[in-house]
């Protein structure tokens, strides 16, 4: 014979998983995979954005540093 804690324990932790298969069973997986899809788009949109932006970047420092009256031009030179 259980205890009365035991029988208590056992009633919760049923509850927990069916109450847990319910939630799972909503799930839309056909959203979750549209909105995934989605969010894989976006993210190769931003990383392309960051790589244009790193070109540009270099290139726009490139030009700095061969622009600066401060340098002498026996560095400037490539």
């Amino acid at each position: 014979m259980r205890s009365p804690e035991s029988e208590k324990r056992s009633i919760f932790w049923t509850y927990v998983v069916r109450r847990k298969e319910k939630a799972l069973a909503d799930v839309d997986l056909a959203l979750l995979a549209q909105q995934n899809a989605e969010i894989l788009e976006e993210l190769r949109a931003l990383r392309r954005e960051v790589a244009e932006l790193k070109e540009q970047s270099g290139r726009t420092l490139d030009f700095e540093r061969r622009n600066d009256p401060r340098r002498p031009n026996s560095l400037t030179q490539r």
